[in-house]
This record gives structure tokens, sequence and C-alpha cells, in this order.
């Protein structure tokens, strides 16, 4: 219901928006005579969204002209094109992501103002455990956090904290790794963000490594978690849960990867899933991930596709997969590992 619901008002959003980017600048140009020349009116407040109008000459740099708006830089914009019904759009410091190079005199966009980065804080330190730690189960290889910034706001926070870690099966039965909860403490040592999520592969095979992923906030949490950016965090703490598979839970079947691509300097991981066993897998069953690892063997990062097939997947049919990351997650790996997981129908 969360997901329907935003995505009702998105639509609705975009709705007003065409209506005020094709119909602001011919109100504003009645009175243009009276504007500062080479200016952007109606500039965005830090972590908020306005229509902006540049009143100035046609073909101007767009980062040239929103950087007119002063004290508060813009972070992001949008301008839809009222003739072709397609979206432009611009954002600070990534050229290769931004589409909307000029302005025309009078050309109204959807702006949104940043909002100032967190105040430095010291190094995090990783104090990871997991229930039961002992040798012979499900245990924590590495783990890593990081933070980026996104013009997506979630409850007007714009920086995301995010938790990825590395688990294996070291058993010699199948096992899960449960939830896998992360805390987040601050310098007094009280906990400041609490959350959980379950590792990529669902039933972990005897040797296998898989991985997971954690984000505060997000669009998607539980009501016995937090849901915020934990401010003046210093370190994490990571806590498995492994189990036996349950009775309604099948092993996984074989699924493997095929011409993977890694492009975009490892922001784009590409390929084809292939159903390598005998049984038929599920619709939107198969999952993709990547690991990316640093010199020293430790985890980088992780990212996965979660919804490859759209239809069911007979033995030997493939399905396509993308996974994507931000530009400012770090993706400078040495090493990767892209696998694939599956139960059968």
């Amino acid at each position: 219901m969360r997901i329907s619901r935003l995505m009702i008002v998105l639509v609705g959003f975009g709705a007003i928006v065409a209506l005020g980017l094709t119909a602001l600048p011919w109100t504003l140009g009645a009175g243009s005579s009276e504007a500062e020349q080479g200016a952007m009116h109606n500039c965005p407040q830090a972590g908020r969204w306005a229509i902006s109008v540049w009143d100035g000459p046609d073909g101007t740099e767009t980062g040239q002209a929103l950087a007119t708006c002063g004290a508060v830089p813009v972070a992001a914009a949008y301008y839809l094109d009222p003739q072709t019904g397609g979206w432009s759009r611009w954002f600070a410091g990534r050229p290769e992501m931004s589409t909307l190079s000029t302005l025309a005199s009078m050309q109204g966009v959807l702006a949104l103002g940043a909002v100032g980065g967190p105040p430095p804080t010291p190094t995090p330190t990783s104090s990871a455990t997991s229930t039961p730690a002992a040798a012979g189960d499900v245990v924590l290889v590495s783990s890593n956090a990081f933070t980026t910034t996104s013009s997506f706001l979630i409850d007007g926070e714009s920086r995301r904290m995010h938790i990825v870690g590395e688990v294996r099966n070291e058993s010699a039965t199948p096992r899960s790794a449960g939830k896998v909860r992360t805390r987040i403490y601050d310098a007094a040592n009280n906990v400041i963000g609490s959350r959980w999520n379950y590792a990529f592969d669902t039933i972990i095979m005897p040797g296998r490594t898989t991985a997971f992923a954690v984000t505060y906030p997000s669009l998607i949490y539980f009501s016995d978690e937090t849901n915020h950016f934990p401010e003046g965090w210093t370190r994490y703490e990571i806590t498995l849960s492994p189990r036996d598979p349950y009775e309604s839970e099948d092993e996984p079947v074989d699924i493997t990867v095929e011409n993977v691509q890694i492009t975009e300097g490892g922001l784009k991981v590409t390929g084809n899933a292939v159903n390598a066993s005998s049984k038929t897998v599920g619709m939107y069953d198969v999952d993709v991930y990547v690991i990316y690892y640093r010199a020293d063997g430790t985890i980088l990062n992780a990212g996965q596709d979660s919804v490859v097939n759209d239809q069911p997947l007979g033995p030997g049919e493939s399905a396509p997969f993308d996974i994507a990351f931000a530009s400012d997650e770090p993706v400078d790996f040495s090493s990767y590992v892209v696998q694939a997981y599956a139960e059968a129908e």
C-alpha cells in the first residue's frame, strides 16, 4: 500500500508540474521588463522544490543559470517539453547524468534546493557479531558502511547511510542467515538507528557466500525499525540469526549467469540469468546480485536486481538482468562476483 500510494502521488504531481512549466513562463513573460536580467526567479529553499524561471539570454548553460540562485544551491532541475511531453534533467556535478544542457529566456524548470551535508563524524568502525557466533555456521565475513546523497527526498532527507555485508555458510547443511539486524551507535554508545533485512540468498548452501544490504532511511520499513539518517553515527553492529530452513522453504535451484558486462566504471552490471536446473522457477523469483571487493578481499559494495524474470523460467531458459548503482556509491573494486538465486515452484 505504501508503494501504491507513492505512485499515485507522483502521477498527480507530474500533472501539476506539466501545467506549471508550460503556463508559468507566459505569465512572467508579460512583466519581464521589470525583472532583473540574467537571474533565476523563484529559487527553491533548501530541501524543497520550486518552479523557477530563467530571466536571461537564450542558450545559457543550465548550471550557470541555476548558479544565480545564490545562497541555496540547486541540486537538481527538471524540464517538461510541452511539444514532446518528455523530461530533461540536470544534476549538480553530474554531467554524465544530465540531459538539460541549456536554458532559454523565460524557460521554467522544476528545481530542488540542495540540503547541506552532515557534519564531519569520526571514521566508523564495525563491531560485528552473529547469533550464535560460532564456527561452522553462517558467519559474517566482512562489512562496509558509507553515506550518499540523493535528489529524491525521503521524509525531507536527502542523505542515506548504507551498510553492506558478506556472509558465508560454513556448515555442512543448508542454512539461513535469518534476520540480519544492524544497529547504529553514536559517540556516547547510544543506539540511534536499528533496521533489519535478509541476505540475498534465502537459503545458503554449504560453502556459499552471499551478501545483504541495508539503507537508512528507506521507502519501505517495518514498525520495529527506525527510518531516519543516523546523525552523528560513529560505529555499527551487525547481528545474524542463523537457522535451519523452514519446511515451507525449498532448497535453491541452480541458476547461472552469462554474458556479464560491467560498464560505466562499475555503476552498471548486465547479463543473463540461466535456469541450469531441471525445474521451473516462478515469475519474479530470480534474484541476481553483484558483490564488489577491495584489494584486501573485504566487501566494498553489493547490489541486486530482484525483478529479473517477468515470466516463469523453465529449464534452460534465460532472462536478462540489470543492476544499477548511484553515481556516488563506491564501485572502485579490485574484484567482484556475480551470482543468482532462485527456488523452484
